[in-house]
């Protein structure tokens, strides 16, 4: 895993990165998708995750073709964009839209800063 990826996320949205999906001592609705960014105590893979895929559904709104091995991944240009397609891709991914794409190979595809 290029843990670099997660750290240069980790920078520009100002949360750290844990592994495991929940930390003891969250406040009460820290996983409500609707909780403005600022109040965000940490981010998982599964938030990386969805936001790739809040990202490709961009692709496929503009009709492109989507090949996994070829799509570019804009870095979020700050928190609240991060938010705003992770929880976009969430509601894709738990609708089951694309299966491509594993929790291990997120940090591989091509990140690009905007």
């Amino acid at each position: 895993m290029k843990i670099q990826v997660l750290k240069t996320i980790e920078s520009i949205i100002e949360t750290p990165f844990v592994e495991d999906e929940f930390e003891s001592g969250s406040v009460c609705f820290a996983n409500d998708e609707d909780l403005r960014a600022n109040f965000k105590l940490q981010f998982t893979i599964y938030d990386v995750v969805n936001y790739v895929y809040g990202v490709c559904q961009l692709h496929l709104e503009k009709n492109e073709k989507l090949e996994i091995s070829l799509l570019k991944i804009p870095y979020p240009v700050n928190a609240d964009l991060f938010w705003k397609y992770s929880n976009s891709g969430k509601k894709i991914r738990q609708q089951q839209a694309f299966n491509e794409i594993e929790l291990t190979d997120v940090t591989f595809l091509n990140w690009i800063v905007v």
